[in-house]
């Protein structure tokens, strides 16, 4: 004999794993509706969407624990007029700051980073140069890609 009988039994045991394996991938190909339904009985039904909120002047009010003051419209925490996107795309080889963060999904931080990343190799030769920085993903810069342009 070749095998021992434990080596024998473990060949056996794997090969009829094996055929039961392509045994349920044929019996799924051949039969995908009894397959999907029997798949489905261990997902979650979706959950239907809540009910919008009533408006404010229907719902009652509560009670407020803590006094607080209004705040002004001009106190340097609320913007008092939001600042119109600008039709161009910006120009990182010449923005500030603050120019980068308004763009969306853009904070202070990455903005710091980008401008960092500029002083430190230069001017960046194409927006894909931005996929170097720390923070800055393929999804991002697809969605900052018209909006974005580098400079001559």
């Amino acid at each position: 004999m070749l095998y021992p009988p434990p080596q024998l039994r473990l060949l056996l045991v794997v090969a009829a794993l094996l055929l039961l394996g392509l045994a349920v991938r044929e019996w799924r190909a051949g039969f995908p509706e009894q397959a999907e339904r029997l798949e489905s009985f261990d997902r979650e039904e979706p959950v239907p969407p809540l009910a919008p909120p009533p408006p404010p002047s229907a719902r009652e009010p509560r009670p407020r624990r803590w006094a607080a003051s209004p705040r002004p419209a001009d106190e340097p925490g609320q913007p008092s007029d939001p600042v119109p996107p600008d039709p161009r795309p910006l120009d990182l080889n010449q923005a500030s700051v603050e120019q980068i963060a308004r763009l969306p999904g853009i904070g202070p931080a990455l903005a710091g980073r980008i401008l960092e990343e500029r002083e430190r190799r230069g001017r960046f030769d194409s927006p894909e140069t931005l996929r170097q920085i720390l923070g800055l993903g393929p999804k991002k810069l697809a969605a900052l890609r018209d909006l974005i342009t580098v400079g001559e």
